[in-house]
């Protein structure tokens, strides 16, 4: 039953068919008068839209351009505002810096002045400055060695182990005696 019902299913499916494909047929050999014409007619109609299509393309080329344009003229305005606004920050900027620094040595001239005394030049740093270590870093470094006296400049001169003489530089270093200086 299945297998009849899917056969007179095919049949009638391929009978609509040809019944359309004959009917286009007959249509296209009694209309190809009426289609030249229209054809014709549809081709003027497409080169009018075309050509309107083009000069609409044109104006709104024309208008985006002048848009740009103004846009562009804009923007260079609004960098020019920006650079001429960061120059004068900056010379403000500079400006101020200077007023601080000349502040400062006001200040600094004024404090001087009050003070009115000469300050002596610092002296260079060299291996002798003269100068002794405190007492808590002298007991550290020279330990158990025992003190033996002091130089003509006041430093406390210890002797080593091994008959050394030395004394405690301001770093908390030993610095030993040359032979003509040893006590």
């Amino acid at each position: 039953m299945k297998n009849l019902f899917s056969l007179l299913f095919m049949c009638f499916l391929s009978l609509a068919v040809l019944t359309s494909t004959a009917q286009e047929g007959k249509k296209g050999s009694k209309g190809k008068a009426k289609t030249d014409k229209t054809e014709k007619a549809d081709k003027k109609d497409k080169a009018a839209d075309k050509k309107e299509k083009a000069d609409k393309k044109e104006k709104a080329d024309k208008k985006d351009k002048a848009a740009d344009k103004k846009e562009k003229s804009d923007k260079k305005e609004k960098v020019d505002k920006v650079d001429k606004k960061e120059k004068t920050d900056k010379k403000e900027k500079a400006v101020d810096k200077k007023e601080k620094t000349e502040k400062v040595d006001k200040k600094e001239k004024k404090s001087n002045d009050k003070d009115n005394t000469i300050k002596p030049a610092p002296k260079p740093n060299t291996k002798d400055d003269g100068k002794e270590a405190d007492q808590s870093t002298r007991k550290k470094v020279a330990g158990g060695d025992k003190q033996i006296g002091k130089d003509e400049k006041g430093r406390t001169i210890f002797e080593g182990s091994r008959g050394g003489q030395y004394y405690i530089n301001s770093n908390g270093n030993k610095t030993y005696l040359k032979a003509d200086k040893k006590l």
